[in-house]
């Protein structure tokens, strides 16, 4: 029953990481957009908001909704 419980608790911390690299993935790619496009004004400020929820949510743990924002600002750059 250890090893079950072992095991569990090791899948569970590795999917957390593979979450927390994705969402520092995807901001370092917010920010390339930030630095290097001709982005609207109104939409550099959008995506300036998604990238700091991103930012608050991933350092606090909350991999999997940070990763849905820095996905929607992704798509947002996209669009572009």
């Amino acid at each position: 029953m250890r090893r079950i419980a072992a095991a569990i608790f090791i899948l569970i911390g590795m999917t957390g990481l593979a979450f927390a690299d994705q969402c520092q993935d995807d901001i370092a790619k917010i920010d390339s957009a930030l630095a290097g496009s001709d982005i609207d004004a109104d939409v550099r400020a959008q995506l300036e908001d998604m990238r700091s929820q991103a930012v608050q949510l991933c350092g606090a743990g909350n991999t999997e909704e940070g990763t849905a924002v820095t996905a929607e600002a992704l798509a947002l750059i996209e669009e572009q």
